[in-house]
């Protein structure tokens, strides 16, 4: 818009400034008075009449806003206005979802307190919800959009129930770094988790499991003894190092597949944990968690205590189906702790 603006520049010859812009360029002149400046404005009266024809192109809506701004303005001038916003404004990023997750997974990485199983978990996760909203734009989806994607996904609901965490937490981030205004995945609904029974091996079934395997795997009964005997958990039995065992005392667990990173010292253990250790050669200590898990279930498919999620679905001699998967997940330290 075209604008004529009056200014006094002190210590000047001729100090009184005029100043326009006309087809896109700017233009200034200065007098020596005053009177001198307003003849020059009559004579060339076109300025005042471009002025005019410029303000009268103006839209309604902007016209709205300015008579809005006026009233409340009060004696801040429109300068002071425009120039504190442009202070204070700061650009909004709009990136699509692949941009964004992938903007997140690196500030991951360039986080020293996120193990790299966590960041492996969250980037599978991730990987699955950009196939379905990749190109969408961040700030466009919906809470119901991401609760009708958590419904359709083909897994338990505590499964789910983790996703949704992921989900909540990489919101929260793009939240705290501008990409959307809030944070919508903490509305949706949390599934419905029924929590069955804890599994446990019966006296009977623990002896018959040690018995049956005692003079043929001496090794992994020593390690089975730890989770039966100690309550140590499955991931955490091929982590005990032999030196961080002191006979009929303690143990000293490892620190990485711990809660929250802590390595405890455990003492007041039975007798029957030391008799198992002190007949366990040190070979056994050192293996890697695969091969534990391998030997461990040789040893319960020896004691007939191994029924796997196949098994479930076969008939036995009888024509009768299993009714629960033997053993039950962590029945070694729920053992233990019952």
């Amino acid at each position: 818009m075209a604008k004529i603006t009056k200014r006094y520049c002190g210590g000047r010859k001729s100090p009184y400034q005029l100043t326009w812009c006309e087809q896109g360029s700017r233009h200034s002149r200065f007098f020596e008075t005053e009177r001198e400046r307003d003849e020059f404005l009559r004579a060339n009266d076109y300025l005042e009449k471009s002025s005019f024809q410029s303000l009268m192109r103006l839209d309604m809506d902007t016209i709205s806003d300015i008579a809005r701004i006026e009233s409340m303005r009060g004696k801040i001038t429109f300068r002071e206005i425009w120039e504190f916003w442009e202070r204070n404004h700061t650009a909004k990023r709009v990136l699509k979802l692949w941009d964004a997750c992938y903007e997140y997974l690196r500030d991951m990485q360039a986080n020293a307190k996120v193990i790299r199983s966590h960041f492996i978990h969250v980037r599978r996760i991730l990987e699955v919800l950009v196939e379905s909203f990749g190109e969408r734009q961040v700030e466009d989806i919906t809470r119901d959009e991401l609760e009708g994607w958590l419904k359709n996904l083909p897994y338990a609901p505590i499964t789910v129930k983790n996703y949704r965490s992921c989900l909540c937490a990489t919101w929260r981030w793009f939240e705290k770094h501008e990409l959307v205004s809030k944070n919508v995945a903490k509305l949706i609904d949390c599934p419905n988790i029924e929590m069955g029974e804890i599994g446990i091996l019966t006296v009977e079934e623990t002896e018959r499991l040690l018995r049956a395997n005692e003079k043929i795997d001496p090794e992994v009964c020593g390690l089975m003894a730890l989770g039966l005997f100690a309550g140590m958990r499955t991931s955490a039995i091929a982590r005990v190092a032999y030196d961080e065992i002191t006979m009929r005392q303690g143990i000293l667990t490892p620190a990485e597949k711990t809660k929250k990173n802590r390595r405890n010292y455990i003492e007041n253990l039975p007798d029957n944990l030391w008799a198992w250790l002190e007949r366990t050669p040190k070979t056994a200590f050192g293996w890697c968690e695969r091969k534990w898990k391998k030997r461990r279930e040789s040893t319960l498919r020896r004691a007939g205590l191994l029924v796997n999620g196949k098994q479930l679905k076969t008939p036995n001699e009888n024509g009768k189906f299993p009714q629960n998967r033997i053993p039950p997940h962590n029945a070694f330290w729920r053992s233990f702790e019952s």
